[in-house]
Order: structure tokens, then C-alpha cells, then sequence
């Protein structure tokens, strides 16, 4: 037999989480070490910007306009995953932030869970606990009824185990003393010589129930209407509060397709929408605090979406918003909410647009991204939105009370689209030197600085070192720090940067720039400086001696090899930098497959007394090879020139790699023949088996790696290198 769980009206995705349409999350991209980023990144940042998940963006400014501010003490930063390792204390995602600010807790007492979450039968087990209570209140039920209704009650598990479907389609084909075929176990019966009033409404409540389990809309409304005057309190509270139910279901039934997607308040029962908004009213003007007067408010926003009322259901967000304040993980929950059902609403015809000025400045910061035009995710092939400031000059009024939100949306407009960085100056006063930044606050002096540097603003550095002075809450002073960091970057302070007193703390920041743009002099004091994590200590040390070996210092090399390796540590900057893991091979690594080599620091000497030595140079690219260096000799992962390490590269001469070694052998007529063989074997292999070259340098015509294969075969044919040789790519 095929079970169907019960998912068939409530669980496509009403309130489920679904893909964002504004989020941001793709677990496989890395975050761009930048302010201004223009598009959708794969993380938010402490800014309220377009590049945010507008979840995030929907959460500062609920914190903004509650006071509750951008963190409280004793706040922390969550712990770092390895999904997350290159984010530092600058980036973060959805998830981390909600960890940051609502650190987790065990499920509430009473949280629904299994198979029936998002289904009209999640509320199942709760129902149940408040079944019994109340046969147990009631003093008027004889106790052997309180057992039958007990038993009676598993009928309702049955059904949801089931699924409507399975059930209507046995039933359909039940014939007396048969069964259908596939059909499902027998449903339990309703137990008979139930006589007492209380236990007549008890089992009048199963049955409807069962009914609207099983999707009989008709019987469940007229049941559940019957109970409205039931004697017993529970039975006559539970079924008004049903018959919202049963309508806001009803109203669903025909409105999702057969691949669970809902298709809008076009397929909607509307006349079933505005009976359930009607009992609604009712229940709550009746149990104003009644036991389900929570879920009630929750079910007339539900009520608004169906409806297609943007307007209302976008005031009653805000209402909540105001009073959740962003305090607890409630907050969260409710954001969630409103990203799909505001902001992206499944099926809706058209855009949702918000009323309220939270929500419409969520959905501005949006409307202000730019798009890519291809997958390259390269901002110069984006393509600019089409959100005109007249368009934003309209909603002026419906900000008339948010003066600062008002400017600041503004400013955006001005930075990302007009590109107008003199009118973010005038529209956002200097305001660095603050003790404690909210989030708009904080987000509004950001943009400035942003201003302040694509305008090469003299004063920029002094700027951000202000700002560093507020920058309490929780992700705002790194974010600080690397408009910090990439002003002196941009300006050769890297020396400032890394002295012994810098206003540069964050390890994550530091590290791309060790990796990326420090000098010889920088990388050995910063190796030498017992002061600063060991994680960093390692990036300096990794990165001296993978620069000095590929950039030809290989004296310097050798003079550094007495630098000692710090300890390596577990944790995400480690992780993120692999130059933990990555620096034994200096000194324990592979040196040879095949080829006769010594250790790494006896080639680089023989390199320092004859760079030409063709032994040592196949030495050289084999440490490389064998060692899990060739991506870094490339020097391929260089940021671009506007990310943080792509502004300066200050380590002496050019990267080589392997593949112009091999090049430069082949065709040197004084190679030693054995040496030559060897670089022709290993030049063919740099395009094996994919035939894209692993090896960097220039890459080289099919032509030319037939030709090498061909000179290897007919000029060293007794050379092992030749007999192991197969083919070529």
C-alpha cells in the first residue's frame, strides 16, 4: 500500500520556507572582500545595503525602529563553521546572524515536529494534550466515555498516517465485507453508548475534526458550527476557532497544481477567504485572550495573503515588527514569514508592494541591485536596475516620520545607480565620532565612507579611524576595519597596517592582505611576532616562502629557513588560509616520484648559486606538483583591483610556475639530455587527462604537445620517460 501523508493543501509551501527571492545563501560562492558591492552577494554585512539578504536588512531596521540597536552585552559571535571560514567577522549569512543575536535554545516545550509540520495535521499532537485536559476538567463526563472518546481519538491519527487522498479513494471503492484494493487499514469506529451531554459534544468535536482531516470541508463547517454552544468550555472555544480553519482551507483546496506549487489568489476560494476573516473576527472579539488568540492573529495574516491584500497584510508586518522589536528569535521567525509572503509572494499577479515605510525601504534596497547578465558573476557584465529616482521621489510621503531612513534610501540611490558620490556627502552628515551606532546609524555613516573613497577623499582614513569608536555591535568594527584596510592598501601604509600599534585587529582581514599584497619585510616581522594569533603567523611564513621560491628569491629562501613554524591552530582562519596544514611541507614534504631530487631547501640552495640549473628548476616544479602548490605559484586567486588584497602587490619580481620551466628546458640546447626528456614527459602531462593546463604559464596549441610527445619518443626513446609516455592531450 502507498501512503500519502497529508501535505495536500497546507503543506505546499504556506508558510514553509522556500527560496528566497531576495535572500542570499549560495553555500558554493565566496564572500567579496568589499563595501560596495552592487549585486545579490553570498553574504550580508553589517550595512544595510541592496547586497543584503533583505531578511538581514528586515532585521536591522526592525532593531533600528524598536531602539533595540545592533547588539546588547553579552552578545557573542557564533562559532565558525567551515562553510563559512573565509566570512571572518565582516561577513555572515541569515543563519549566523539569527546565532549571533538569538543564540539557540531547545525547542519551547510543545513545538511540533515529524512528519506532519506544515500540514493541516501539525497541530496533532498539541490537539491531543488539550483533548485530554479537557475531558479531565470536565466533571460531568463519566470516566468509561472518557476512555472510549480516548481510544476514539487514534481514528484521527489514522487519518492523517493516511493522507485525504488514500482515504477518499477507499472509501470511494468500498464495497460491504471487501476491501479495495491498496485500501488502508480499517478506520477505527466511533465508539457507541456515548449518552452524557459533555461526552456527546466530545465526540461531535472527533468527528468534525475528522472530517477536516480528511478534507470533507462541508461536514467540518457544519460540525464545528454546531459546537459554538457547546456546554463545555474547551469543546466551544476549539470549534470557533475551527471553523477559521476549515475556511482558510477550503478556500486552498483548488489552488495548488499537481507539483504542490500554489498559484495565486486567482485560484483561491475568495468567498471562503472572507468567511474565515469573518470567524476570525469573531473568535477573537469573543476569546480576546483565548487559548488559540496567538495562531488566530497568525491565521488573519494568512487570510490577507490569500486575499491578495498587499496593503493590509504589509501594515499588520509592520505592527508586529514594532512590537517584536527584534528582541528574540520570534523576530526571526516572523521575518521569515514576510520574505515569502511579502516580499516574494508564491503565485502573487504582480509585485507585492509594502505600505509601510519598514518594508517599502526593504523592498527599495532591493529594487536598487544590479542583475549579472551572465553566470560569470563579473560586475562589469551586470546589468543596472531600471528603479528611477522619480519612482523613489513618489514614496516620499509615506516616509514623512523616517527622516534618516528617508536620506539614506536616497543616498543609496544616489551611490549605486546615479553614482552621485558629492550628493551621498550632502545627504549624509559627518557623524563618525559616535559611542554607539544603531543600525541605521551605522549603516548611514558606511555609505559615507564609501562616498569618501570612490571620491579619493584625503580625509577617508581619518574618517573610518572615527569610526572605529562606535563600532560596538556585533560584525561593525571589522567592517570598519576593512574600509580601513583597503585605504591603506590603496595608499602603501601596509607598513601603518601591520606596526605595532594598528587599528586592524580582525585575523581575517590581516591574512588577505599577508597572502596577498605584503612585502618580504612584512611577511618575516609578522611571522616573527609572537603577539598575533598563530593562525596569521602561518599565512605570513606560508606566503614568505611560497613568493620567495616563486618569485626566484631562493637565497632569501634559504637565509629564512631558520624561522621557526608556529603551532598549527584549528580554527577558521586556519582553515581558511590552509597555510596551517600546507607549511610542513617545507620541511617534510614530498620531493620525489621518479625524478632524483633532495629536500626543497638543498634545491633552493643549488637555484641561489645557478638559477639555470635545469635539475634544480625540475627539482623546483616538483615540490610544487608533489606539494599542492601549483594553484598558488600561478598567483590565479589574486583579488580583483577594487577587493581588499588586489590594490598592491609588494613582493619583488613574477611569479613563475611550472609550465615555462618545462618550456624553457625543451628548448635549451644545452640541457642535459635526461633533463630534457624529463620536461618533455612532464610539459605533455601539464594538460592531462583534461587537456587544460594544470601547470601555469601560457598555454600551448595541441600541435605543440604533439610535437612534444613526438620529440620525446624519437629523441630519448630508451628514457623511462618516453616507455611511461602514452599519449598526449
Amino acid at each position: 500500500m502507498v501512503r500519502k501523508f497529508l501535505l495536500t493543501t497546507a503543506a505546499m509551501g504556506l508558510w514553509a520556507m522556500s527560496g528566497a527571492a531576495f535572500a542570499s545563501g549560495d553555500s558554493s560562492c565566496y564572500s567579496s572582500w568589499k563595501l560596495s558591492y552592487p549585486t545579490r552577494d553570498c553574504a550580508s554585512r553589517a550595512i544595510i545595503s541592496p547586497s543584503n539578504d533583505t531578511r538581514v536588512n528586515m532585521l536591522f531596521l526592525m532593531r533600528d525602529f524598536a531602539g533595540t540597536g545592533a547588539g546588547t552585552p553579552g552578545m557573542a559571535y557564533p562559532k565558525d563553521s567551515w562553510t563559512a571560514s573565509d566570512y571572518g567577522h565582516t561577513f555572515f549569512d541569515w543563519s549566523m546572524l539569527q546565532e549571533g543575536f538569538y543564540p539557540s535554545k531547545p525547542a519551547a516545550d510543545g513545538a511540533e515536529s515529524g512528519s506532519y509540520v506544515g500540514s493541516r495535521c501539525d497541530t496533532l499532537s498539541a490537539g491531543g494534550t488539550g483533548f485530554a485536559a479537557a475531558m479531565a476538567a470536565n466533571a460531568g463526563l463519566p470516566g468509561a466515555e472518557r476512555d472510549k472518546l480516548t481510544s476514539a481519538r487514534t481514528r484521527l491519527v489514522k487519518i492523517c498516517e493516511i493522507g485525504a487522498e488514500a482515504l477518499a479513494e477507499a472509501q470511494r471503492y468500498h464495497q460491504p465485507g471487501e476491501a479495495a484494493p491498496d485500501a488502508p487499514p480499517p478506520l477505527p469506529e466511533w465508539p457507541a453508548g456515548i449518552t452524557s451531554a459533555p461526552g456527546k459534544a466530545f465526540l461531535a468535536y472527533l468527528q468534525s475534526s475528522g472530517a477536516f482531516y480528511g478534507e470533507q470541508w462541508d461536514t467540518a463547517r457544519s460540525g464545528f458550527a454546531s459546537l459554538a454552544r457547546a456546554g463545555d468550555p474547551w469543546v466551544a472555544e476549539t470549534a470557533a476557532y475551527m471553523q477559521a480553519r476549515v475556511e482558510l482551507n477550503a478556500a486552498m483546496a483548488r489552488s495548488i497544481d499537481e507539483y504542490g506549487s500554489f498559484q495565486g489568489a486567482k485560484a483561491v476560494d475568495q468567498t471562503a477567504v472572507g468567511r474565515a476573516q469573518a470567524a476570525l473576527a469573531a473568535y477573537l472579539k469573543a476569546f480576546p485572550q483565548g487559548c488559540y488568540a496567538a495562531s488566530a492573529q497568525g491565521l488573519h495574516r494568512r487570510a490577507l495573503w490569500l486575499a491578495g491584500d498587499w496593503a493590509a497584510l504589509s501594515l499588520e508586518y509592520e505592527r508586529l515588527m514594532r512590537d517584536l522589536g527584534g528582541k528574540d528569535a520570534r523576530s526571526a521567525r516572523l521575518i521569515e514569514e514576510i520574505d515569502n509572503k511579502l516580499l516574494y509572494p508564491n503565485g502573487a499577479e504582480g509585485d507585492a508592494v509594502a505600505a509601510g515605510a519598514l518594508l517599502l525601504a526593504v523592498q527599495d534596497l532591493a529594487a536598487m541591485r544590479y542583475e549579472y547578465s551572465d553566470d560569470s558573476q563579473d560586475d562589469s557584465k551586470s546589468t543596472p536596475p531600471s528603479f528611477a529616482l522619480a519612482k523613489l521621489n513618489e514614496q516620499q510621503a509615506i516616509f514623512a516620520g523616517q527622516p534618516t531612513l528617508w536620506a539614506f534610501l536616497q543616498a543609496n540611490h544616489a551611490f549605486y545607480i546615479a553614482k552621485d558620490y558629492r550628493r551621498v556627502l550632502a545627504l549624509i552628515p559627518d557623524s563618525a565620532r559616535q559611542d554607539y551606532y544603531t543600525p541605521l546609524a551605522f549603516s548611514s555613516q558606511m555609505l559615507r565612507g564609501q562616498a569618501l573613497a570612490e571620491l579619493g577623499d584625503r580625509n577617508e582614513a581619518g574618517f573610518w579611524l572615527e569610526m572605529l569608536g562606535g563600532s560596538n555591535g556585533l560584525w561593525q568594527r571589522p567592517t570598519v576595519e576593512l574600509g580601513l584596510a583597503m585605504n591603506y592598501e590603496r595608499h602603501g601604509k601596509l607598513a601603518d597596517l601591520f606596526g605595532k600599534v594598528s587599528p586592524i585587529a580582525d585575523s581575517q582581514i590581516r591574512i588577505i592582505l599577508l597572502s596577498n599584497s605584503a612585502g618580504p619585510d612584512i611577511l618575516r616581522a609578522q611571522a616573527l611576532d609572537a603577539t598575533r594569533p598563530a593562525a596569521e603567523r602561518n599565512v605570513a611564513l606560508y606566503t614568505l616562502f611560497a613568493k620567495q621560491l616563486s618569485h626566484g628569491d631562493y637565497a632569501g629562501f634559504v637565509a629564512d629557513s631558520r624561522l621557526s613554524v608556529p603551532k598549527v591552530e584549528d580554527d577558521a582562519a586556519e582553515q581558511a588560509s590552509n597555510a596551517g596544514q600546507s607549511l610542513p611541507s617545507f620541511t617534510k614534504g614530498t620531493w620525489s616520484d621518479g625524478y632524483a631530487c633532495p629536500a626543497i631547501f638543498e634545491t633552493a640552495r643549488k637555484l641561489a648559486r645557478n638559477p639555470q640549473d635545469t635539475s634544480a628548476r625540475l627539482c623546483l616544479g616538483d615540490f610544487w606538483r608533489l606539494n599542492g602548490f601549483d594553484p598558488y605559484s600561478f598567483d590565479g586567486s589574486i583579488p580583483k583591483a577594487d577587493e581588499l588584497g588586489g590594490a598592491a602587490h609588494l613582493f619583488p619580481g613574477t611569479a613563475t610556475s611550472r609550465g615555462p620551466i618545462y618550456a624553457a628546458i625543451i628548448a635549451d640546447p644545452r640541457a642535459p639530455a635526461a633533463d630534457k626528456a624529463y620536461a618533455l614527459y612532464r610539459a605533455v602531462n601539464c594538460y592531462g587527462p583534461s587537456a587544460s593546463n594544470g601547470c601555469g604559464g601560457a598555454d600551448v596549441a595541441k600541435s605543440v604537445r604533439r610535437g612534444w610527445f613526438t620529440q620525446l619518443k624519437r629523441d630519448y626513446p630508451a628514457s623511462g620517460w618516453a616507455k611511461k609516455l602514452r599519449y598526449f592531450w
